[in-house]
């Protein structure tokens, strides 16, 4: 089967990862709250950007898959630290949504 969403899903990440990046939609506040710093702010922008671009091309699903992965499950356990479950709740979505770009997909022979 062939995994036609993977483009919108890298798409989002890609726009969320750029929001970041630029300090857009209240990230800073964000991120300040949780005493994270400027720095840390950007690199996880820099990190979903750069996973929702490989995960929307079939060459770069996989690595793509991985780095959101693991940029979902530390700003996950940001989120659950500080009790913020409908925050915690969607990252958990999208965090497995990403994980499925490690799964293989149809075998060409």
């Amino acid at each position: 089967m062939v995994r036609k969403w993977f483009p919108f899903l890298g798409l989002g990440f890609a726009i969320a990862g750029a929001d970041k990046l630029l300090g857009l939609g209240g990230y800073e506040r964000l991120f300040a709250k949780w005493g994270w710093s400027d720095g840390a702010r950007q690199l996880v922008g820099a990190s979903e950007f750069a996973g929702g671009v490989l995960v929307a091309s079939e060459r770069g699903r996989h690595a793509g898959g991985w780095l959101l992965t693991t940029v979902s499950a530390a700003v996950l356990s940001a989120e659950i630290d500080r009790d913020e479950r409908d925050l915690a709740l969607l990252r958990f979505v999208l965090m497995l949504a990403a994980a499925t770009a490690l799964w293989p997909g149809r075998v060409r022979r």
